[in-house]
This record gives C-alpha cells, structure tokens and sequence, in this order.
C-alpha cells in the first residue's frame, strides 16, 4: 500500500521546519552508534481495530520503505512517496507480535518488534531478588542512561539485554524534558522482553510526567520530541494515546508502585491515606482510570453524582500532591518517620525506594528506610541493592560503573 502524496505535499512547511531544528543536532550526534532521525527515534505505530498504522521518519528525503514480518512471513513490501516523514497502513495482522523493518529505498532498513496482543499487567508484589537495580527519573536523557547501563553491565555493545537473572526498575519519568524520549521508550519497550527471556526482569513504574504526557499536558515536552510530533501531523500526546499507540498501550499497562521482597518502589512516595487498600488494590484502580474511556472522559454537568464522585476520584488519584506520582514529603522533610514507618508496616516492606524529587547524589534517609533515587543527573546514576542474608547491601553506581557503597 502506498502512503499519501498528496498528504506530503501539504506539509512542506511542517517538514522544512523539522529538518532545521534536526540539522545542528546530526552535527552534534554524528558519533553516535545510529542516525539520530533514523530508527526508533522517530517510530510512531498505531494498533487500530482493523489496521497496523506505521509512522516514521528518515534523515534522507527519498521513497519510504516498510516491511512487515508476521509468523515467519513477510508483507508486501510498502512504499511511499520521497520524503522525511512517512506513514503507511495495512490490515491488522494476526498473531502475538509482529517485526517491522523500516527506513527509506537507500536503505539502512531498522527493525522493531511490537506486540499485538493486549499487554498484561504485571504483578506488583514479588519475591526478593539477589540484585536489584533502580534508576531514578531518566526524562529521556538516552545517551547517558546507556552509559550507565552499560558500565553497570546490564546492556551490551549492541544494547541488548546482558543482565542475565538481575532486576532493573524504572522509577517513572521516563517522558519529558529529554530530547530522545521516543527513541528511550522503544529501547525499554524491548529490553523488557530481553530480560524477561534471560530470567531477569525490567520493571517500568509510571511517574506524573507518563500521566502529564498522555493526559495532553504538554509544557514540559521538549522541543525536539514536540518536531518529532509535528512532523507526524499529530499532537504529542497522540504519541502515547492509551489504547492506539502502541507505547501508549504498553505504558498504561504499567503500575504506580511495586514491592520486591522487602523493597517498595514507587514514583513520588506511598503517603497514609493510601494504606487503606492493598498494593494490588492500587494497582487495579490505576488500570480503570487507565482504561480509555475513563481517561479520556472529563467531568461535565450532564454526570450522573456517581460519575462525578469516580472522576473526581481519579483527578485526586492522578494529580493530588498526595498521590503516588506527587508525593514529596519523604524527601523533602525529616518529620514524616512515623508516616513513613506505618506505610512500610502495612505492605510489609522494609525500605521504600521513590524518584520524583531530586537530591544531588542517591540517598537514604529516616535511617535507611527511605532511599532517594532521582538526581539532577537524568539517567546517570542507580541504585543497587544487593541481598545478604535477609538484608540489603545499598550501593550507588555513576556513569564509570563503579559500585559505592552508601
């Protein structure tokens, strides 16, 4: 199927302003292992009711190319017309996932594995693990959390997965700010799957910018990834829309907090008000305001009380600075141990682990109850906690991958 020329030659002003604001930055990037445009950096799939949407962009402005590999079998090859952004559909494929390999008639062509089927939510209590890792806010600051990963080794030259049976946690805030965030997103989306099958885990937690960016919350998108957008002929947060997007529909699949062993992890913080109700209860909450049309839905007159009540509910769920995505009192403050120590108590964990606020190097606080693992270096710094006997040894790790302990 051919995309739409016509569609390309409205946009020329769209794509010039685009190529601009890329140019100095394919300068400033040359080294890097890819094209900074090229690839996942500009992947933009959308999982319709009857059809697979693919968007993506290219550094060349020549004839686009897509190919899709489903159950051993390739599609037609697609093309569409010269240019930098380039869109193609085609009916819905059967089966689990499928392999795109995309790119332009020059070639290189990239190749990205999506999911087809509905993600599933993962559980949100599990055992402890002999090493677990945790990195703070990484605002899609690609380059250095790759640096990290890979001195820490956990990721390879090719940045395949080499953790092996180890747990890394994304403490939400993998969106905003940074000027690579889609490309971040797509390397996650598929190191998840890597370590899954090596025995190990990647955990993502959603933090308050995932909630911002799909919500259309757009303030603190960076201008790089807003071009990104534009180029595609959509608002940003259709980038992530919760039931279209396929990074959408993988995010909201993903929960505000988790317990391994006796760590609980969670974006903001676990404040009182929340030890009402289970770690599973949250997490079943977070997936109803979750569902399309719950999110997307905002209170009018026309509700009915309950209605109202639900999505008042949901407002405080998302955005009260209470909440697990705006908490700061943990960090902000050395008078809430007694909060802190009742939260703890009730999901039976011995140490709560939080992002959001940022501290100049990775700490713990209230005797070591607390562990803050946002700092100001987006990406460059995590925490490792290494099991010995019952009990946490906590190490902090830099952008050289030298452990030290704190």
């Amino acid at each position: 199927m051919t995309g739409s020329s016509s569609e390309a030659r409205r946009r020329p002003r769209r794509f010039r302003k685009f190529a601009l604001l890329l140019g100095p930055l394919a300068l400033a990037a040359a080294p890097r292992q890819q094209a900074p445009v090229d690839g996942e950096y500009g992947l933009y799939v959308q999982l319709l009711p009857d059809s697979l949407v693919v968007q993506w962009l290219t550094q060349g402005e020549g004839p686009g190319v897509l190919e899709v590999l489903a159950d051993g079998q390739a599609s037609p090859r697609l093309t569409t017309a010269a240019a930098r952004a380039h869109r193609a559909a085609l009916p819905r494929p059967r089966g689990d996932a499928v392999t795109l390999r995309y790119g332009t008639e020059a070639g290189p062509l990239f190749a990205t594995q999506v999911l087809l089927s509905p993600p599933r939510r993962e559980p949100v209590e599990r055992r402890a693990v002999d090493s677990l890792y945790v990195v703070g806010d990484t605002h899609g600051e690609f380059d250095a959390l790759i640096g990290t990963l890979r001195a820490a080794g956990l990721i390879g030259d090719s940045l395949e997965w080499t953790g092996g049976r180890k747990h890394l946690v994304f403490d939400g805030d993998l969106t905003d700010r940074g000027r690579d965030v889609t490309r971040l997103l797509w390397f996650v989306y598929r190191l998840e799957r890597e370590a899954a099958a090596a025995g190990g885990r990647v955990h993502v937690l959603l933090g308050n910018h995932e909630l911002m960016a799909m919500a259309g919350d757009l303030r603190y998108v960076h201008s790089r990834e807003s071009a990104l957008a534009e180029a595609h002929g959509v608002s940003y947060d259709r980038l992530l829309h919760v039931s279209e997007s396929v990074l959408g529909r993988w995010l909201a699949s993903k929960p505000g907090s988790i317990r391994i062993g006796g760590t609980l992890i969670v974006h903001g913080g676990v404040a009182s008000e929340f030890t009402a109700v289970s770690l599973r209860q949250l997490d079943a909450l977070l997936a109803g305001y979750l569902a399309p049309a719950m999110f997307y839905r905002a209170a009018d007159s026309g509700t009915s009380a309950a209605d109202s009540a639900r999505l008042q509910g949901r407002e405080d769920f998302f955005w009260h600075p209470r909440s697990l995505f705006w908490f700061r009192d943990y960090v902000q403050t050395d008078t809430a141990g007694a909060q802190l120590d009742s939260v703890l108590h009730r999901f039976a964990a011995d140490v709560m682990v939080v992002g959001h606020t940022a501290v100049p190097q990775i700490q713990a606080r209230y005797g070591g109850r607390l562990i803050a693992a946002h700092t100001s270096r987006y990406g460059a710094d995590l925490l490792l906690l290494v099991r010995d006997r019952g009990q946490y040894r906590r190490y902090r790790i830099g952008p050289e991958g030298v452990p030290e302990a704190f």
